[in-house]
């Protein structure tokens, strides 16, 4: 169970495809056609094995790639392009994120038909009065601390963390210009981010948490999802090796929090505060991804 879910998950995450575009220069025409087909038989396959928990994971996987690829094909088009201003930042985040979030709806459709349950795919709030299980490196014993307090010190914490990483690496503790512009930006902020982190929550949490609970340790399905979101952000911000990394921990972590409180909102709301920092960040740079 446990190889084949991390073979499926290698094929859905574009590994394959960032290494050929790094070290060709460009990706295949037919690697994307492929990965779908994979996955497509894939699914057909484990739905006639009745192996259930593979069969919802491979059915989600494929549908997760072709949206992807339909939503990419719409934002290449000139009549959705011409709907927004892709020169400032609401035009080009707010388009890229309304397709984000527009892929993630029948994404979320098919998730409740698979399992059935709002609660088995964590379309819930969860229970944030459980208690955190022991994170040792992060200094968290066991029975100490609930979700609620740790999914709020969590998020400004990462937040924190994230500001003063981008003021030492790009900005050198300088204050840009562009700073005096933030204030205006703040709403546009806070709806792009709310948006943005249901959209990949639903994703890289949801569609992977939800068929794979009861398939696998806790750890693996939590690893699981903490891959998929990693390798995802390749070419977000920061890019590369480094924003795998850290993007995977992130993942890891946020995923750990909707296992264990069986819903959507403690990690939700860490991954917001995490997207209000970076996207102020563009903002302020006048950079957008």
């Amino acid at each position: 169970m446990t190889l084949s879910v991390i073979v499926l998950t290698m094929v859905a995450s574009g590994l394959v495809q960032i290494v050929a575009r790094e070290t060709l220069g460009f990706v295949p025409t037919w690697m994307p056609v492929m990965r779908f087909l994979i996955l497509m038989i894939a699914a057909i396959y484990y739905i006639f094995a009745r192996n259930r928990p593979l069969a919802h994971y491979s059915i989600l996987l494929t549908a997760m790639i072709g949206l992807g690829h339909t939503t990419a094909f719409i934002a290449g088009t000139d009549t959705w392009q011409g709907m927004f201003d892709m020169h400032t930042f609401t035009g080009h985040m707010g388009s890229m994120i309304l397709l984000k979030f527009l892929g993630a709806v029948p994404l979320i459709g098919l998730l409740l038909h698979v399992l059935k349950s709002s609660r088995a795919a964590y379309l819930v709030a969860g229970d944030l009065s459980v208690k955190a299980d022991p994170i040792r490196w992060l200094g968290i014993p066991p029975d100490s601390i609930s979700w609620r307090r740790l999914s709020v010190l969590s998020a400004f914490a990462i937040a924190g963390g994230t500001l003063l990483l981008t003021l030492f690496t790009v900005t050198g503790f300088s204050i840009p210009d562009t700073f005096r512009d933030l204030p205006g930006y703040i709403p546009i902020i806070l709806l792009l981010a709310a948006v943005n982190s249901l959209s990949e929550g639903f994703m890289f949490r949801n569609a992977v948490l939800g068929p794979l609970r009861h398939a696998l340790p806790k750890d693996h399905a939590i690893w699981t999802s903490a891959v998929l979101f990693g390798i995802a952000h390749y070419y977000g911000a920061p890019s590369g090796v480094v924003g795998v990394v850290m993007s995977g921990v992130l993942g890891w972590y946020l995923a750990r929090s909707m296992y264990e409180t069986g819903g959507l909102l403690s990690s939700w709301i860490i991954h917001f505060m995490q997207d209000v920092v970076i996207f102020a960040t563009l903002v302020l740079l006048g950079v957008f991804i």
